[in-house]
């Protein structure tokens, strides 16, 4: 299963949200602008949102994570986003979450209602379906490498997977694709801009600690991702949609 972002040692590093809060920025109003974090998980990004100068409503349907979100202050409702109504928002921001949502259409059409007129829907995603065989063979490698030198108490002689791409596949099928987000978005927005680009170096930093080594690691990894995929070697399975409520 994908990972769920926590504050731990471990799942949410500085530099991946660095990361999204470079993207995300490019795209919002200025603050103080109303900015709607669906799917918040434990906050992580809700709180650089709010530390940024937006005022953020955080909404998510496990109540854990929002019980942890709420606890380091961050204005988090526990619901299905669904079904969620408030005043309308200048953006509306699913992070890592959308491919989780069941009634994808339902839910971006949630999010079109939930919006002001010309309001902007961020998508910071990922495409699983686009991964190869090498890609997922390079992902699971990676994967066994970093379990190795950061899990405080590491699987004696954890397996390697004969077949990687059939167990990515196993792993994300209960997950929407790519394709289908996007299908979904244009349906109820004006697709502004859809991107793709390395993703695979934020997945693996549920496995890197969050400190200066583990930044160092988790920036030659998305150093190597980014030159492979130039160089064909890996898929690039990031997807980032920009969309605007325009009718």
């Amino acid at each position: 299963m994908h990972p769920t972002l926590h504050d731990t040692a471990y799942g949410v590093t500085a530099a991946g949200i660095a990361d999204q809060m470079s993207f995300l920025t490019r795209w919002l109003p200025p603050a103080p602008a109303r900015v709607l974090d669906a799917g918040c998980g434990r906050g992580d990004l809700a709180l650089a949102l709010d530390e940024a100068g937006y005022t953020v409503t955080a909404v998510d349907n496990d109540a854990e994570a929002v019980t942890a979100a709420r606890a380091r202050g961050v204005d988090a409702i526990r619901g299905d986003f669904a079904g969620y109504d408030g005043d309308p928002f200048d953006a509306v921001v699913f992070s890592l979450s959308l491919h989780h949502m069941s009634r994808l259409p339902k839910v971006v059409h949630r999010a079109r209602a939930l919006l002001k007129q010309g309001g902007l829907l961020l998508v910071d995603e990922f495409a699983w379906e686009r991964a190869d065989g090498a890609t997922a063979s390079w992902f699971h490698d990676m994967e066994a490498v970093l379990d190795s030198a950061f899990t405080p108490a590491p699987p004696e002689r954890r397996p390697l997977a004969e077949d990687p791409y059939t167990h990515w596949i196993k792993r994300h099928r209960p997950l929407h694709p790519g394709e289908a987000m996007i299908d979904a978005i244009g349906a109820a927005f004006k697709v502004r801009k859809a991107t793709r680009g390395p993703y695979l170096h934020r997945y693996l930093a549920d496995r890197i600690s969050d400190d200066d080594a583990g930044a160092r690691v988790f920036t030659m990894l998305r150093r190597i991702e980014r030159q492979r995929i130039l160089g064909g070697g890996l898929a690039a399975v990031g997807l980032r949609v920009v969309a605007q409520a325009t009718h």
